[in-house]
């Protein structure tokens, strides 16, 4: 039994900078020392979790239920990664962190970045096979209302130039890496939600690329058309400077705050701020 005069326990949803170096430390090692099995595998989920959130944007845009709808519904797919867990490429450039605090290194990084990036890719496509087989893009050759959409969507992607792409890239992961760190620095899975869902539809109602999410969503578009799928190389058209502009999108808001950065190289050496 408490004692009768002590304080009242006050519940905080937000982690402490000494809690959430710890986190993302703990983390950040953990992702640098996962075995390539588990981060392909892990990224194969992200990339399925991700395509559900994609197709979930497309059924209401075509439903005409608008950008900011759209935008929340895609944010089923980022909270999934964050509370279900799973490994996603443009949440992962949060190891840029680990690495300027020298708890790994940048080969650590990379390796951890191509194996999730292939995952990623591997579990879109595996969404893409099973929608479009469950006939939900096209019916014995006539393309379905959702299919048309997806295509103009698809359409709308690759007709971007590489310098449209590349900044819309580097736009969505300033805001998808606000969203982790926010997520990251929240307790209980209601608040992770929230700092899921709302820098995710802010993104996507801004109409800004995403590259995981484009890996469903271009091929997806070009299957309802009828292409086959020796003809999806045509997507690294997007993909690369999406890709590109993510990294440098997600580097960039972890590099403009260098009191954090700086937060977390004193706590995670152990001194005290």
């Amino acid at each position: 039994m408490a004692p009768q005069n002590s304080p009242p326990h006050h519940y905080h949803p937000v982690l402490t900078n000494k809690e959430a170096a710890q986190t993302i430390s703990v983390l950040g090692i953990r992702k640098a020392n996962s075995k390539a099995w588990q981060l392909l595998l892990l990224g194969l989920l992200a990339g399925i979790y991700i395509a559900i959130g994609a197709h979930l944007f497309l059924v209401a845009m075509q439903a005409g239920m608008g950008r900011l709808a759209g935008g929340v519904a895609f944010s089923v797919g980022l909270t999934l990664v964050v509370v279900a867990g799973a490994e996603l490429f443009t949440g992962n450039l949060i190891m840029v962190v680990g690495t300027l605090t020298r708890l790994f290194s940048l080969g650590r990084m990379f390796r951890n970045w191509g194996a999730v990036y292939a995952g990623n890719l591997a579990g879109a496509l595996i969404f893409v096979a099973l929608i479009q087989g469950a006939g939900l893009l096209s019916r014995q050759g006539v393309v379905t209302p959702l299919g048309a959409y997806a295509a103009d969507v698809a359409a709308a992607k690759l007709q971007l130039t590489f310098g449209e792409a590349l900044i819309r890239g580097v736009l969505c992961n300033m805001l998808v890496i606000l969203a982790i760190i926010m997520a990251l620095l929240s307790k209980d899975n209601i608040s992770k939600v929230v700092c899921c869902t709302l820098p995710i539809a802010a993104f996507v109602a801004s109409g800004f690329e995403h590259c995981v999410a484009n890996m469903y969503l271009i091929p997806a578009g070009l299957l309802a058309q009828g292409a086959r799928w020796s003809d999806l190389g045509v997507c690294v058209r997007n993909l690369v400077p999406v890709t590109l502009g993510n990294i440098v999108g997600g580097a960039a808001i972890l590099m403009l705050h260098p009191n954090r950065i700086r937060q977390f190289m004193l706590l995670t050496r152990g001194k005290e701020i």
